[in-house]
């Protein structure tokens, strides 16, 4: 008997998904005007579930009336709608305040974080520029390139054609920030916590080259006389204009994924190829290949986490990373507990601690800014 399409997205949002045939019919379904949506969204309300672990039984039909209202979904069999009903809760923990009080404005790290780092611009003398407003009055002329720096924290450089000397500036993002380029040739780049950018003001010669260590999501303008380079620890990605992210972050394994076009990845004098929704990643010393929804796989550029049976020890980095804690595991057993859970990123880390404890398997205790984990039957 053949597998509805029902059956298919839910082992794809269990992760059980292997058949090519039901890949294809999956692919099939998303590509349908309006279905990468709902699924984005019953993503989210599956992912919830493992975040809040046992339910609560508290308006579980109205929270699922409301939502079928809201959204239309298709008809799942019932095992899906048990997952969403259960899962509805916890994404009304963070929504649904917002939802009765439209004129609050929801919170962002600033409410408990407010000594946030600055992001540091050096140039090619050496010289560092914090970007605060001061700089803002007074743009830059560094070797063949205006600097600009605008009020929506977009840091520009327009091609003088003065200067023909080589000159690198590099862009240093902290824990805690993230920020948007565009570079001399109109590429964008948005960078992303912990992150430095090493580029020149203005690209001479035959390439577009630039070094990378953290994370940065690409749109890069089109030239096919004069590719776009990006050096990484691991590897190098070589395009002539697509949009595509890497994660290059020293303590992990490194990887590319591409959402628009065709990217080389270079690694070791061996060449692999990227298409679109395709993400390569480092597995030892081998590249591996895997078909990605970009919207998990690069979740901070929609303002997300997203993580999906995750190790706690790599989820914890990453929200360190973002709210600028150090962690401390009291008992080190806790970094192989594994997660599925989907947060916001502008969600304070007092709500986002308060979602992870209703796991029932950590315990979570913020002293200054260090984060304290413990397991539940340690406390």
């Amino acid at each position: 008997m053949d597998t509805s399409i029902e059956d298919i997205i839910l082992s794809k949002l269990e992760g059980h998904l292997q058949d090519a045939k039901e890949e294809a019919l999956f692919a099939e379904w998303y590509a349908q005007a309006g279905h990468a949506e709902r699924y984005q969204e019953l993503q989210r309300l599956h992912a919830a579930i493992y975040a809040q672990g046992k339910s609560q039984k508290i308006e579980l039909e109205k929270v699922w009336k409301n939502f079928k209202k809201a959204n239309q979904p298709i008809r799942l069999q019932k095992q899906i709608l048990r997952y969403a009903i259960a899962a509805c809760i916890v994404c009304c923990m963070i929504t649904i305040f917002y939802q009765k009080n439209p004129t609050k404005t929801p919170p962002s790290l600033l409410t408990w974080n407010t000594e946030k780092k600055q992001v540091t611009l050096t140039l090619s003398n050496g010289n560092q520029i914090p970007l605060d407003d001061s700089f803002k009055r007074f743009p830059t002329q560094e070797k063949g390139a205006l600097i600009h720096y605008d009020t929506l924290n977009t840091l520009t450089y327009t091609y003088s054609g003065v200067s023909q000397e080589l000159a690198h500036n590099t862009l240093i993002i902290p824990r805690g920030g993230e920020y948007k380029l565009t570079l001399s040739d109109g590429t964008v780049v948005w960078l992303n916590s912990e992150s430095r950018l090493t580029y020149p003001v203005a690209f001479q010669g035959h390439t577009r080259e630039l070094t990378l260590e953290g994370e940065a999501f690409f749109k890069v303008t089109t030239d096919t006389t004069k590719p776009f380079i990006v050096h990484t620890p691991q590897f190098d990605i070589r395009v002539t204009g697509t949009q595509f992210n890497i994660r290059a972050y020293p303590e992990e394994n490194n990887s590319a994924t591409l959402t628009e076009g065709r990217i080389q990845l270079e690694k070791d004098h061996r060449i692999y190829r990227l298409q679109s929704n395709q993400q390569a990643y480092l597995n030892g010393k081998e590249i591996n290949i895997t078909e990605v929804i970009p919207e998990d796989a690069i979740s901070w550029r929609y303002g997300c986490f997203s993580f999906k049976r995750t190790p706690l020890e790599e989820l914890m980095r990453e929200l360190a990373r973002w709210y600028d804690v150090e962690i401390f595991y009291q008992n080190p057993t806790c970094k192989n507990l594994h997660f599925t859970a989907w947060f916001r990123r502008n969600t304070p880390l007092p709500e986002l601690i308060d979602i992870l404890e209703k796991t029932k398997q950590i315990k979570l205790e913020l002293k200054g800014k260090t984060l304290i984990i413990k397991k539940r039957q340690d406390t």
